[in-house]
Order: structure tokens, then sequence, then C-alpha cells
């Protein structure tokens, strides 16, 4: 080598950690970083290597960033380059700080391409996750030809390698599968300094420079590596860093524990202050204590950070306990699948959506196709297919008239439908319990007089639509032309009895029976129903007498919301159905509730 070469070598700088949630000490880790570059530069070295964790986070904050621009443009000023790699918690998919730091001329990211210090190659390999190390691909290191004869080469890496806790990559495969020969081989992510030989390569970690954790107990420090013709020689340089004091307080049983703590701490009282203290109690476990208060006193006391970790021996402690029982999670899951009562489409939802086999991003799709097959393989055209839909129990509206659940009709023989259950007998009272199920969906319509019953069983096919099936019914024979009785005896004008009604309506039954279920039907369906050609051609509709309410109850008729609606004149002409189509306006449907007339 034409002359002696020095390179400034650091590692896990950490820049931004708030450790402790303290701003003060989020400054001393910058603190730290800026007394390694001023070394630097006051030692005029040939160049600065950072072996990776420049951050402490891949999303650093803007003041995170301009201060670490401040820092570093000091190198260039002083004509130094700065040289790094990415660490892991650095690490981001795409373009990473570095590249960012490279743009504006404040950092050179190393890599395969080797980076010159007159006559000294450094490369570098950025931090390699552990599953991935099997499948690193080492082609691509250059090894140019224009390199000196004696040209020396230095490998930065950030990864734990052994003899070191939990290690990931062994550097003596590193070292077979390179190209070329590697003098040494500088590391970052191990927080302490450390050198070793293997082989004929030193192998070294400069540790970091601030505290990450209590366990860090060694001063903080960086390397410096020195290349000559003699050889190359590892030195260590340690950095003042904030305190961090270790008390221990052995309580003996004595009456008052908390004297015999801050007896301790007083003998450090001149130590305390600005200091990050950390308090561990040993000895007697029968006093029990506020840790809360021993960290407030410590804090008084001048200490920047205080921790407290109780140490004692819990003795006596009954073994029932300390005794943990863990039951099966997956039994525990299916037993309350099992209780919510899924139907299969919410089980396959519940399967797709716990199986470790489908990633979460293909979730919905895998749900929804899923789905898809279930609905494709029901038959909707099977007679037997049925869709079964709870029905609550109808409270009676009225004390006068008691209104009994829908019974589908065939299920029960000898009752009548709104009769009340004390009059039915044991057999329809035994088959209303235990209805059979009925090929098709049965409605009973039903309206209840003084004398008389209506009941008008609606049958609704599964291949055809609900306005389909009523169109098909009307269409029919009159379903309640049997029942004698006119609609004045059935609904009585002078009855005294509340009948129920929603929203003050009416049931307008027309002067045919086909009128009277289309009346029905659209009240308890919920769709409007206007008057057929015919009715309009032949007659006018009638419409059932105003209710009388008691004397007491009786109010100005003035005020109702609703209005009865007229009836059309008998001498007016038919009006044709294709100008009545063009000309009338289509009635809106009311809302009505199933269960207020059931």
């Amino acid at each position: 080598m034409d002359r002696e070469i020095r390179i400034l070598h650091t590692a896990d700088t950490h820049l931004g950690y708030r450790q402790y949630h303290s701003e003060v000490r989020r400054q001393d880790f910058f603190k730290a970083f800026e007394t390694v570059i001023k070394d630097a530069v006051d030692m005029q070295v040939d160049a600065v290597v950072h072996a990776g964790d420049l951050f402490d986070s891949r999303n650093p904050t803007l003041e995170d960033l301009l201060d670490t621009m401040n820092i570093l443009s000091r190198l260039k000023i002083a004509k130094i380059p700065f040289f790094g790699i990415v660490g892991n918690h650095e690490s981001k998919q795409n373009t990473q700080w570095l590249d960012l730091f490279e743009e504006m001329g404040l950092a050179v990211r190393l890599g395969k391409k080797p980076q010159m210090i007159g006559d000294v190659a450094i490369y570098g390999i950025d931090s390699v996750p552990k599953s991935k190390i099997p499948l690193y691909d080492y082609s691509g290191f250059e090894v140019p030809e224009s390199l000196p004869e004696n040209c020396r080469k230095l490998l930065v890496m950030h990864q734990i390698v052994p003899p070191f806790p939990y290690p990931d990559w062994d550097c003596v495969e590193v070292l077979e599968n390179l190209p070329f020969k590697v003098d040494a081989i500088l590391l970052g992510d191990y927080h302490e300094y450390e050198k070793i030989k293997v082989g004929e390569t030193w192998v070294t970690y400069s540790g970091s420079t601030e505290r990450n954790s209590a366990s860090e107990k060694e001063p903080r420090s960086y390397s410096i590596i020195t290349l000559s013709g003699d050889g190359l020689e590892i030195s260590r340089r340690t950095i003042p860093t904030r305190n961090f004091m270790f008390l221990t307080a052995k309580l003996d049983g004595g009456e008052n524990p908390y004297d015999q703590i801050f007896s301790t701490v007083s003998e450090h009282l001149e130590e305390l202050p600005e200091s990050v203290v950390f308090l561990e109690i040993s000895g007697d476990s029968g006093s029990v204590l506020s840790f809360s208060e021993i960290e407030e006193y410590l804090l008084s006391k001048g200490a920047l950070i205080s921790r407290v970790k109780d140490e004692r021996t819990k003795e006596g402690l009954p073994k029932e306990v300390v005794k943990v029982a863990f039951s099966d999670p997956e039994r525990a899951v299916a037993e309350e699948v099992r209780r919510m009562s899924l139907n299969d489409g919410g089980l396959i939802v519940d399967e797709v959506i716990r199986n470790p086999d489908v990633p979460r991003s293909r979730v919905d799709e895998e749900t929804e196709n899923r789905l898809l097959g279930l609905i494709e393989a029901i038959d909707f055209k099977d007679p037997d297919f049925m869709i079964k839909i709870p029905v609550s129990p109808v409270i009676p509206v009225s004390p006068v008239i008691p209104v009994s659940p829908v019974i589908p009709v065939g299920t029960a023989s000898s009752a009548t439908v709104g009769e009340p259950e004390e009059f039915m007998s044991a057999g329809a009272a035994e088959q209303l319990e235990t209805p059979e199920p009925a090929e098709e969906t049965e409605f009973a319509v039903a309206v209840a007089g003084k004398s008389e019953i209506l009941q008008a069983p609606v049958r609704i096919q599964r291949s055809e639509s609900l306005n389909e099936s009523l169109d098909n019914i009307f269409e029919s024979p009159d379903p309640i032309s049997e029942i004698s009785g006119t609609p004045e005896e059935i609904q009585p004008e002078n009855s005294g009895e509340i009948q129920p009604e929603e929203h003050g309506e009416r049931a307008a039954p027309g002067k045919d029976a086909g009128n009277k279920t289309e009346a029905v039907a659209g009240k308890i369906f919920g769709f409007g129903v206007e008057a057929s050609p015919e009715t309009e051609a032949g007659g006018k509709t009638e419409n059932l007498p105003d209710e009388k309410l008691p004397d007491e109850k009786l109010a100005d008729e003035k005020t109702l919301d609703e209005k009865p609606v007229r009836a059309p004149d008998k001498a007016a002409k038919p009006v044709k159905q294709s100008q009545k189509k063009r000309k009338e306006k289509t009635a809106v449907p009311r809302q009505y509730n199933l269960g207020d007339y059931l």
C-alpha cells in the first residue's frame, strides 16, 4: 500500500429512538452520533463506514431526517465520504433513505460494486432476513481489473454471525462464496464491541453508539480500522453517554420497608441527577410496596428516568394459584360456532376466514366464489324447496277481538282461524304446535268480523313471482262466495266494536267478491290495488261505512289525516283501459305491517 488508510467503523446509531417515551433520550441518540462524526472530522479519517440501522424506524420523522442531514453535511464539508448499508430497522421495500442521501451527495450506498479509498475496496450487503439467507445470490460482485495488485478488500454487513448469540448467517459460508478474498468483515446489529478472527479474516462489531436497553451496561463505542503495508489493526474508542445507574435495595423484614429503600437511594444522591435509574428490590416479600411512589421519589431527587423492579421471592404462594390450564382453541371456536346455529352460507364464511391457507388479500374473492357455488347448487324450481321464515306470535290489538297467530291452511281441520286457543279441540291445538311443512308457501288471509270470519288461502309457486301468483288467484272463482250473508251482515253499520286498523285506513271491499279479495290481499301484502275496468264500467265501488266510536271518544272527523275515497259516479261514461293507463296517475302503494292484521 502506498499509504496508511484509516476508516472509522460505526453502526446501530438508531437515530429518532424516543427511549422510555422521552424526548431527552431521543436527543441523546443524536448527540452520540454527532460525537462520532466530530471525532472523524477531528482525526481526519479517510472514510466513515456505517454498518446499518442509521435510523431506528423505516419511517423517521421530518425532524429526524433534517437533523441527520445536518450532521452528515459536516463530513461533506470536510471531504470525508460516508459509506453505509441498510439495516433491518430502517429497511424499506424499494428506495431507501440512503438513496435519498446519495442523491444529495451526503452518503454512498455500498453494494456489489466496490467503492475505492486509496488501495482499499469496500463492498456491502444490506440486511437480509433470516428466511432469505439460503437464497442469497452471490453472483454480481465485481472485481475490476483496474484494482491495485495489493488491494485490501473490506465487506460491510448487518447480520449476527457465530459465535455470538442468536446467529443467522455463518461468515464462513459468506467467505467461501465470495469471488475474492476479504481482509475484514465490518459488522452491525450486535450492540457490543467484539472482534474475532475467522481463518485469515478479521470479523468485528463496533457496538452501538447509545444504550438501547438496560442490558447494555458496557460503555458505548466505535472502531478505527487502520490498514497499512504491515497489515490490519482494529482499535476501539468509547463515547461518553448518559449515565445509567443500577441500584439494589435489600429488605430485611423491618416495619418500614420504605426507609430501607430510601436509605439505599440516599447513598447515591450525587449521581442521581439527569441519570436513568433502575432500582431492584430483593429480600423479604412480606410487605406490599407502591412502585409508583418509589419512582416518584427517584424523580424528585433529580433522576431523568426511574424504573423499579421487584425481585423478591414470593414464598408461601399456594400452588393452586400458579396452575394454568389452557383449553383447546379449535374446540372452543367449534363450540361457539355451533351455538351460533349458522346456515350453510355462514359456515362457508367462517371456514374461509379461519383457514390459514387463504391469504387475507383473497378472503373476499374466496368467500364470493364458494357462496356462488352454493347458490348455483340450489334448485329454486324444486317443489320441495322451502325457505323457513320464523314468525313471532301476534299480540291481540283489541280486547274485543282476540287475534291468533297465522295458521297454514290444512294444518288444523277442526279449528277456525281466529278462534282463541281455549275454544279449540285438543287435536287442533296439537296440530297448531307441530304443523306439517307444506309444499307451497301458504298465506291465510283473514278479516275478523262480528259474527263471520273470512279465510282465503293463497298458494304461491316458487317458479313465479308474488304479483303473478296474486293475479292468478284473483282471476280464479270467488274463494269466499260460499260464505252466507251480505257485507252489511259481516260488518254492520252500527257496530260499536273497534276493528283492527292501520293508521286510520278502512277496509274497502268492492261490490263483487273479487274486489273483496284484492282489497284484503293488498292490505296484508302492502301493495296498492286499482279498480278494474269492469268494476268501473259496471258500477261504483262501495266503501265500508265509517265505524262508530263510543260517544265519549268521538272526535271531529275533519281532523283525520286520511279522507274516504269518493266512489265514481254511476252516470259517468265507461273509461277505456287504454285511456285510463295514459291519463290516470298510478297510486302510490301504502306500506302496511302484516303483523297488525294476522
